[in-house]
């Protein structure tokens, strides 16, 4: 008996070990013809491709040379995820055409990047900040207020005065389908900063969605955010400090900046959210806010209604605690 299970064992093993060679073949043919496409506008190279029985399969050790630039973009694992190996194997199935395709689509899919390091100094760091606020031309921009809660973003100076000589930032968009309801989850982290995460709920499927093209009009039937600090707010308060601001100045600040990123979405934020938003500023480490229309919502009506409507079109609430 002994023999026939450890048999069995041994065939399990070269079984998953074969699986995985085939799998690293693929995935590495794949990654090459990549890294020769973006030839014009990058150099990318990478240590090595690794999956697990988990579901995940990555491209790990990456580093990229944009053109024109100097500094790298460093990203520890880069890839995908599933709910396990056997759907890691259906998707490399489905990716040589639908006659090779065998099963159905995995559970979720998504997509992961973990320990992206960007400098605060890196010069395309610099780039991507001075061409976001060429853009926008805010009147404000030189204000002490504006510039230290990073209502526009925090410039290479402030990460510095914050105490952020690298962002270490880890991300991932897991897609799943519900039985009525297509649900994307993301998580955003930044190591020591802060952390968010995202659920959305929108009625119907991806795959009839895709099919609709431009004429899809997704309804949301609810969407959380999470915002958990890891030191940020600590942080501004210091520096804010620093450049001469009164407690009452950096709360006016925090509110204005929150203000701007609702007109950017069409949304004037009322006291049942800044209220809680200033509950987590003064020391509450998480604000969540939730959208739980009474009833699926078409995101193409919002913009229809005063951004003063939108909160109770959307149901909003927030709760710091």
């Amino acid at each position: 008996m002994k023999y026939i299970v450890g048999g069995v064992i041994l065939l399990l093993v070269l079984g998953y070990g074969g699986a995985k060679l085939y799998l690293h073949y693929k995935v590495s043919d794949g990654v090459d013809t990549a890294v020769m496409a973006m030839e014009p506008y990058a150099d990318l190279e990478y240590g090595g491709i690794s999956s697990t029985l988990t579901g995940e399969l990555t491209i790990d050790d990456v580093t990229i040379q944009i053109k024109g630039f100097r500094d790298n973009l460093v990203i520890g694992r880069l890839g995908i995820k599933t709910p396990n190996f056997l759907a890691l194997l259906n998707l490399s199935n489905l990716s040589a055409g639908p006659q090779a395709a065998t099963g159905e689509l995995p559970e979720f899919f998504g997509l992961i990047a973990e320990n992206i390091q960007v400098p605060a100094t890196a010069d395309y760091y610099r780039h991507i900040y001075d061409e976001g606020i060429k853009e926008i031309a805010p009147s404000d921009i030189r204000q002490r207020g504006v510039q230290c809660v990073g209502k526009y973003g925090f410039s290479p100076k402030t990460l510095g005065e914050l105490g952020y000589e690298e962002l270490v930032i880890s991300m991932s968009v897991i897609m799943r389908q519900a039985e009525t309801d297509f649900i994307t989850e993301v998580d955003f982290d930044v190591v020591d900063m802060v952390d968010v995460e995202i659920d959305a709920s929108v009625v119907g499927s991806l795959l009839a969605g895709a099919m609709g093209g431009a004429n899809y009009r997704p309804r949301m039937r609810s969407l959380q955010m999470k915002v958990t600090d890891q030191s940020l707010n600590k942080r501004v308060e210091k520096y804010c400090t620093k450049l001469g601001l009164t407690p009452a100045q950096i709360s006016n600040a925090h509110i204005n900046a929150l203000q701007y990123f609702g007109k950017q979405n069409g949304i004037h934020f009322d006291s049942y959210t800044t209220d809680p938003y200033k509950e987590y500023l003064a020391g509450k480490s998480t604000l969540t806010i939730t959208a739980r229309p009474r009833e699926p919502l078409d995101l193409e009506r919002i913009k229809k209604y005063k951004p003063s409507d939108v909160p109770a079109l959307l149901n909003l609430e927030a709760i710091a605690q």
